[in-house]
This record gives C-alpha cells, structure tokens and sequence, in this order.
C-alpha cells in the first residue's frame, strides 16, 4: 500500500505541476518521457498518444489536456487526502487523475490499450478523429472504459442521455472494483455528460467512464481526493476486465429522458416524477460568479469549441467558435422562460443531465460545458438556472 500511495501521490503531482491546454499535450509526453513517468508512447495520426501491452480487447482512456487559458504554473495545497491549487489556476486532476491511474496500470502491465487522448476539453477532437476511422477498432475491442468521471462511486451507463454501456457491464465492473478490502462503493450511473469513451459508442458495445476522485473541474476550486485515487489503483489491478460481459446492442439508440416541462419551476419526465434534494439557497454566493471560474471554456459535448491561434506561443488568444449541436432534438432555441415551458433542443438536454442535482457546482459545469456567454438565449438560459436554484418553493 506505501508503495501505491507514494507512486500515485508523486506522480499526480508531477503531471499536475502545470497546466496543458489543448495544443500544449506534446509537452507534457516530452517532459513526462524525460524524467521517467511515461513509458515511450505509440502516436496515431491524429496526435493521439497509446501504448499496448498483450493481447486485449480492452482499451483504457484519459485525456491530457487541462482546462485552462494558459500554460502555467500550479501551486499545489495538500490538506489531508484533499489535493488543490492556490485558488489562480484550476488543478488539472480532469483528467490527470485518470492518466495516473492508467499509468499505474501499464507499471503493473495489466494487458490493454492505453489511450491518451488529445482535445477532449475543446470538443473530444482526438477521440473524434480517432473513432472515425472505424476500420482501427470496429470488431477488435468489446469495451472502453475512461478515468475521467468527478466523485468515487460512478460507472457511468448513459452519456449526454444516450446508453453507453449495458446495465449487465456497469453491474459487473462494480462489483469488480467493489470486491477488495478497499473501501469503495462503486455503482452504476446515468448521469454521465460525455468524455471520450462516448466517441466510440457506434463501434463498440461497451463504453463507460468511472469515478477518480476530482470535484469542481474546470474551475480554481477543482481538487483531488488522493485517498479514492490511490485505493482504486489497486482496485484496477484485480478487476478481470477480459471477462466483462458484453451486452449493449450498438445498433439500438436508447435515450433515458424524454423531453422536460418546467411547471412551478419543477421538471418533470415521463419516467422520473419527483427530483432530489434541490440547493438550499441559503448557501448560495451571489458573488461566486466573479471568481469561481478560472476562464469560462471547454466543452465536453459538441455544442462549442475553443480554437488557438497557432503563432500565439503563449496561448492567450482564445476564440470561441460555435459547431453544429452534439444533440439530435433540434434547434437550440429557448422559448418564454417567465412562464410555463418546454426546454427543448439543447437546453433540454442540459436538464436531462442535471436532473436533480443542480447546485453551484453543477451550475458551473453547464456553463462552462454547454453555453455560449455571448449569446443572448444562453445567458438569459443560465440566469434562469440561477433563479431556479435560489427559489424559495424548491
């Protein structure tokens, strides 16, 4: 276990000791390569770094780029197991937890593909790439699983509301990785936005993202449950991956939400009738707005991009471009927020992800991940969401 831990520890703080943009993942394989963290990494055509140990029909994913404006310096707080910044720069544990993990694994040489891709914060562009050549992977893999899922119970089944791995999947690898003396509580969850396992949902049955212990990412608040991290390394090292059924009908598109009604500020579905515990107001900080987020950017789904002007060598220039929606509902247009609605199109899907769980957190992510700042239907969409949360009738 002291082993673990200090090679976790030492290497997440390593890979954490500065920030890497999308544009700036080279970097980051050159200096790890150098001072001994990575092993030598294959490179696909797409930028996309991996590297292979046996035969498998299993491939583990990360990303390696952070959420941040900039290339800098991290400044790391340790506070018990609780690892983050000094409040100037987000941590970076999205997604260099997972990387950690990974690298764990290849050090014990538990047999896979290890994929470490590129863009994942800017659009999934490296997974994108990859997964479009279908031939690399279409009947060669039955399973991909991300480490790139906030908290410590999640095995993800639907992404951005579509199935992305069978309950039968879900259920197993939790019991896998619930059946050491290890202290985890891993179980399965639809709640999953999209990260790059997602890309692969058309050509392979099973894909899922699990939990690796980070909480507020994308923000100067975001911070690294060491503890979770180190106790699901070893976990990973006595799960049968080979073994996990394969279930998931690749053909069948299967959505767990319908579209959402807003009724006295509550949301209703035709499968779920109540929600959860909503915000208690009471804790709310009018003034969280002005300093929660380090930049507002990024974009799991493929709703926005970020683009970097190439001759900027220190990543300043950042212009936002807007793409062609991620979701398959239509238009996102936003109707009469001050009376009864259907959130329809983009902003429906938001809700299909949030249900139940929007507090400040949550908040952030949505805005981070799926609106556009400069335009008017999304602020007046996330202003809306803020009025939502603080209403005293929740």
């Amino acid at each position: 276990m002291k082993t673990t831990k200090n090679y976790v520890l030492n290497t997440f703080l390593k890979l954490t000791e500065q920030t890497y943009p999308y544009g700036y993942e080279t970097l980051l394989v050159d200096k790890m390569t150098k001072c001994g963290v990575f092993p030598i990494l294959d490179i696909d055509k797409h930028g996309n770094y991996f590297y292979k140990i046996g035969e498998s029909r299993t491939i583990f994913a990360s990303h390696l780029d952070t959420v941040s404006s900039k290339y800098t310096k991290v400044n790391h707080i340790i506070e018990g197991d609780i690892i983050k910044t000094d409040g100037t720069t987000t941590l970076g544990a999205d997604d260099k937890a997972g990387v950690t993990i990974m690298l764990w694994m290849i050090k014990n040489k538990v047999p896979g593909v290890y994929y470490f891709f590129i863009g994942e914060e800017v659009g999934c562009i490296g997974s994108g790439d990859a997964s479009g050549v279908i031939k690399d992977f279409k009947g060669k893999y039955d399973r991909i699983i991300s480490f790139d899922r906030r908290g410590t119970n999640s095995v993800i089944t639907f992404q951005s509301s579509r199935r992305c791995c069978s309950d039968e999947f879900a259920h197993k690898l939790s019991d896998e990785l619930n059946k050491g003396d290890f202290g985890l509580n891993f179980r399965d969850d639809n709640t999953g936005i999209y990260t790059d396992s997602a890309e692969f949902t058309k050509i392979i049955p099973e894909c899922t993202n699990i939990s690796v212990g980070y909480y507020n990412e994308h923000s100067i608040k975001e911070n690294q449950d060491i503890d979770h991290l180190e106790r699901l390394a070893l976990a990973c090292l006595d799960v049968d991956w080979e073994n996990l059924p394969t279930s998931r009908d690749m053909n069948k598109d299967e959505s767990i939400y319908s579209d959402y009604k807003r009724t006295s500020k509550s949301f209703t579905s035709n499968q779920y009738g109540e929600h959860d515990d909503w915000y208690d107001d009471d804790e709310f900080d009018e003034d969280f707005d002005k300093d929660f987020l380090e930049f507002e950017g990024g974009s799991k789904s493929k709703s926005m991009s970020w683009s970097r002007d190439t001759e900027d060598d220190d990543c300043d220039d950042w212009e936002f471009k807007s793409n062609k929606s991620y979701f398959d509902s239509g238009n996102s247009k936003l109707t009469d927020l001050n009376d009864n609605t259907i959130l329809s199109g983009h902003y429906g899907s938001i809700m299909n992800n949030f249900l139940g769980k929007i507090d400040k957190d949550e908040l952030e992510i949505i805005r981070s991940q799926y609106l556009d700042m400069t335009n008017q239907n999304d602020i007046d969409f996330y202003k809306y969401l803020i009025e939502f949360i603080n209403d005293d009738n929740l």
